[in-house]
């Protein structure tokens, strides 16, 4: 895979000669199947065969700063952290080291595998106790790592950077609407944590010429972190990278913000979660409790209230990891 096969390069072309890209996903464009009359979904689990979901789309963007430096990526997440788990498969096919921050979230099947996982690929961890710790935990890690020019890779790699992976998401949803005829549909529904894949989908498909639709953003982690005015900076940020990389102003994203199935606190299970799971599973699609259950229930919920929904399956469906 290159930089001509990503959507977001192919619209604008002169971005590829102007941001950081590597090529990590071998899935591109994942599939969007249809699962009903009135729902969708866009296969993110596919990315890449070493390891999948929403992740590796940012890490195609932001990994090369990390490898201009040299040194050892720094990041952070909760104890089940997918993030820090496609960070570390992806970093080290790159010859990069990781260390994480993580704080402890509820135990699942889901968080146990994915744990075991990022332990087998001898990432060092700093634990704390909460994730309000983690940057002072990030700070001292970079100042005992000063030497090595580590890269902090922020939490989730979202950043206006990593946004552009998800820009390109939502450019290649538009056109696989396109080639079977369809016209947009009222939502996109999609897990909103640290930000960057939900304002990433906002912006492609607006970039992509949808009107209409707009990006559901199922709230998973706290409203302090998932709320419109954090997330304002990453809108603004990755609309004037657009601007500067590719000379072009999208119309403003259409984003809302659903905190209705959130429950107990993040990585904590729902009743709705799992109902949204057993449903799932009909279609073929896993689930976890914490980001894509949550998510699912509301897409579902959108369907039933008569809405035509894509749900965004970023789940890479397995913590078993490949070399």
């Amino acid at each position: 895979m290159t930089a001509a096969d990503r959507a977001l390069f192919d619209r604008l072309p002169r971005c590829a000669g102007l941001v950081p890209f590597t090529p990590l996903a071998d899935g591109l464009p994942t599939p969007v199947t249809r699962l009903d009359e009135r729902l969708w979904v866009q296969r993110d689990d596919a990315t890449s065969t070493a390891y999948g979901g929403n992740k590796v789309r940012k890490l195609e963007f932001t990994l090369p700063v990390a490898l201009r430096r040299g040194g050892p990526v720094l990041t952070a997440g909760g104890t089940g952290s997918h993030h820090v788990l496609a960070a570390a498969v992806h970093a080290r096919r790159l010859g990069l080291d990781v260390e994480a921050v993580q704080f402890p979230q509820p135990a699942t099947d889901d968080v146990a595998r994915t744990a075991a996982a990022v332990a087998a690929l001898d990432v060092r961890v700093t634990p704390v106790r909460s994730p309000y710790l983690m940057p002072v935990a990030l700070a001292a890690r970079l100042t005992a790592l000063a030497r090595r020019s580590p890269y902090l890779l922020w939490p989730g790699a979202s950043t206006p950077l990593g946004c552009l992976g998800h820009v390109s998401a939502g450019l290649e949803l538009v056109a696989a609407f396109a080639a079977v005829g369809e016209g947009e549909p009222d939502e996109i529904v999609v897990a909103l944590g640290s930000g960057g894949s939900a304002v990433g989908l906002a912006i492609g498909v607006a970039l992509g010429g949808w009107r209409r639709a707009a990006v559901r953003a199922v709230r998973v982690a706290d409203r302090v972190v998932t709320n419109r005015v954090a997330l304002a900076p990453l809108v603004s940020g990755t609309l004037a990278l657009l601007a500067a990389a590719g000379g072009v102003r999208p119309a403003a994203p259409r984003l809302v913000i659903d905190g209705r199935w959130f429950g107990g606190g993040y990585g904590h299970p729902t009743d709705a979660g799992h109902d949204a799971t057993d449903r799932a599973g009909a279609h073929g699609l896993a689930l976890e409790p914490t980001y894509t259950a949550k998510a699912f229930a509301a897409a579902l919920d959108s369907v039933e209230a008569g809405r035509q929904v894509v749900f965004v399956q970023t789940y890479a469906g397995r913590a078993t990891v490949g070399s």
